[in-house]
């Protein structure tokens, strides 16, 4: 039998297809166990994070919202990981404010990136609201400099946005650590598995109405265990604009705010 796991989400459905490792079926053994290496476990773990990473920026940001690349100026370098984390928390915390007065919510995502010769820059993706770029350079300017893109821009540039917001040292030697996280209001996005008996796997990846073949996402091919392994995603012709606006009852606890702060 095989397992078909699929990652809904906004404008697009990721899907894996994978033999059981229970039951592989009758012409194929199951591998003997076998201790896997740390350095093979650090990798798929990795691998793990990135594809997270991934669908969680499918699920909760638009093309048009913002990557920024936040860098800052020799004098102004951390003196380590704990200090470059708490320059951002003081960062979000001023953004998320602006962004509340504007009665929009701020969503979040980031890697504090170090370069083998000290260098710190931290990658985030946020939300665009009107005025945002603004907001962004006009606090940052004390520690360096802002570069702006679209998220459109990067997947034009053919970049795995997961892998590119979620690397490590394992995956890029040009860097030497790394820190990734995410506002609390992103969730990670579950899977839902269906079990297929009976038959293997299709043929070809099953696209539903409405929906287009992402030719670039589509791995066809064997996993570490030699068992046969697909992943591609799908995505929605007509796209849904993903709402960042305050709930009603964000708005409500935010009015009762200002209505004590003028007593």
């Amino acid at each position: 039998m095989h397992i078909r796991r699929k990652y809904k989400m906004k404008n697009s459905i990721e899907v894996c297809e994978f033999i059981s490792a229970k039951c592989p079926g009758a012409n194929r053994l199951r591998r003997p166990k076998e201790k896997p290496s740390s350095e093979r476990i650090k990798k798929n773990n990795q691998r793990r994070k990135q594809r997270k990473a991934g669908r969680m920026v499918e699920e909760y940001f638009n093309e048009d919202d913002l990557v920024c690349t936040l860098t800052f100026r020799t004098e102004q370098r951390p003196e380590d990981m704990k200090d470059a984390k708490k320059m951002f928390k003081d960062f979000a915390n001023y953004v998320r404010k602006e962004y509340r007065k504007r009665y929009y919510e701020l969503f979040w995502m980031r890697n504090i990136e170090v370069g083998p010769k000290n260098g710190w820059h931290i990658h985030v993706i946020v939300n665009r609201i009107e005025g945002a770029e603004f907001l962004i350079k006009d606090y940052w300017r004390q520690y360096g400099g802002v570069y702006f893109e679209y998220l459109q821009d990067k997947r034009d540039q053919g970049k795995d946005l997961g892998e590119y917001i979620a690397k490590s040292p394992i995956t890029c030697e040009r860097i030497s650590d790394a820190s990734w996280s995410h506002s609390r209001n992103i969730q990670e996005v579950k899977g839902e598995d269906t079990v297929i008996t009976g038959h293997a796997m299709t043929d070809k990846p099953r696209v539903p109405a409405g929906y287009y073949l992402d030719k670039d996402s589509v791995y066809d091919g064997f996993n570490e265990d030699g068992y046969p392994f697909r992943t591609y995603t799908v995505r929605r012709i007509q796209k849904k604009r993903i709402d960042h606006k305050l709930k009603p009852a964000q708005l409500r606890k935010l009015t009762k705010r200002k209505r004590k702060a003028k007593k």
